[in-house]
């Protein structure tokens, strides 16, 4: 049964406050190496799926972008076909391009917005997400070497 890292280390830590304390040594106990190699093993594994789920977010925010270009283009292609079909009187074009050019600017600042949000979002999702593996990390460690230390009593 798959387990999330933040569930397999809770087990590891149960593990460990359920294990055999020696005498003279509150701090020293003894563990199932099997079963605490086998969390370390499946903590490993299920790390990357968190790198692949940042990633799939970046991807997304490329994808936004695009559609975000490719809407402002479209946007600015159908202002300027309007604008070809208006009849040629100087004062009809001079006001078609003037909408196009507004169009083309409210396009320009509606992707900018988007990018600063995406940006932001992204930013704080990797943020998080390496917050959580420095976590489990320093947790595994920290385990390590108190198995290392047990296991030289």
């Amino acid at each position: 049964m798959p387990h999330d890292v933040d569930s397999l280390l809770t087990m590891l830590r149960d593990m460990i406050e359920d294990s055999f304390t020696l005498p003279l040594g509150s701090d020293k106990c003894v563990l199932d190496k099997d079963k605490a190699m086998g969390l370390l093993d499946e903590i490993a594994n299920n790390l990357p799926e968190e790198l692949r789920k940042a990633t799939s977010i970046v991807g997304q925010r490329g994808e936004m972008m695009a559609k975000a270009k490719n809407e402002a283009e479209s946007i600015v292609k159908t202002a300027e076909e309007r604008a070809r079909r208006l009849i040629s009187e100087e004062e009809i074009l001079s006001t078609a391009r003037k909408k196009a050019q507004e169009l083309e600017n409210q396009t320009k600042n509606k992707t900018r917005e988007l990018r600063i949000a995406t940006n932001e979002y992204v930013e704080d999702l990797l943020k998080r997400t390496e917050e959580a593996i420095n976590t489990a990390l320093n947790e595994v460690r920290k385990s390590r070497m108190e198995f290392r230390n047990t296991a030289k009593r």
